[in-house]
């Protein structure tokens, strides 16, 4: 009777010891299990860290070389316009024809000198950072609906829009991109964008009523440079992004940036 009790203690104290032991293994592997997890999200944070830091280098790099170019037209090139120009203007001809030639030529000159101009302005414009996003797009859409080939319309519930540098370089690159697509390949007669910053973050949904495309393929962001770029910038400042076109009715691309992700 004593050997049976005893040996029941001994099984009942391998089973505790057995219990505590797969107790103890379950407890390390949570733990280590919990422990990677927590080092992953650090080289995720790192990564993300570094990107937006990579990607604020690159923005001030961009606007150091654009102002430097922007100083060149304006030193270099637009002084030598305004000599020809002046040149130009010295040339006199008794044919009427051949000066009114000479007249076009500085006319043409002088177009070009004013172009430049407004390029070197837009360049070196320092009040880039200070400009809301909003009134940055809409100086892009200004610019289609003044040539005429398309109606480009733009609506907003917040006409101030704050966001960092980057998320406004990038979201103006991924405008431009819509819109030059929608210019020259959909055939469109109209263009409408619209703004809507809420609480959790800011929509912007463009449109056009062009001939549209299929967007059914998978591969649709390898096959078009300009698609695959839309959506890598919008990855980039933490956004999400779609892209859909049905032939016939036009393409529409949304836009979603959480409002942490605004002024990153």
């Amino acid at each position: 009777m004593d050997d049976t009790k005893e040996g029941l203690l001994l099984i009942g104290t391998s089973m505790i010891v057995l219990l505590l032991f797969l107790l103890t293994v379950l407890a390390v592997m949570i733990i280590y299990r919990k422990r990677k997890l927590e080092h992953v999200e650090e080289i995720e944070e790192m990564n993300e860290k570094f990107s937006r830091e990579l990607l604020q280098t690159q923005i001030e790099v961009q606007q150091q070389t654009m102002q430097y170019i922007g100083r060149e037209i304006h030193d270099n090139v637009g002084q030598k316009l305004t000599l020809a120009v002046l040149y130009v203007q010295q040339l006199t001809e008794e044919d009427p024809e051949t000066q009114k030639r000479i007249n076009s030529i500085a006319g043409i000159i002088n177009e070009s000198l004013a172009d430049l101009r407004s390029l070197s302005k837009n360049l070196t414009d320092s009040n880039y950072r200070q400009i809301d996003l909003y009134h940055l797009i809409s100086a892009e859409f200004s610019k289609v609906q003044a040539t005429g080939f398309c109606q480009a319309e733009i609506h907003t519930n917040n006409p101030k829009i704050q966001a960092s540098a980057a998320v406004k370089s990038f979201v103006l690159r991924i405008l431009q991109e819509f819109l030059q697509n929608s210019l020259k390949h959909s055939g469109c007669s109209k263009i409408k964008l619209d703004f809507d910053q809420q609480e959790r973050g800011l929509s912007i949904e463009a449109s056009d009523n062009g001939k549209g495309f299929g967007t059914s393929d998978k591969d649709i962001y390898t096959k078009g440079i300009g698609l695959g770029n839309m959506k890598r910038r919008a990855e980039i400042i933490g956004a999400d992004f779609m892209l859909e076109s049905i032939p016939g009715e036009g393409t529409r691309m949304k836009l979603y940036i959480p409002v942490n992700k605004l002024n990153a």
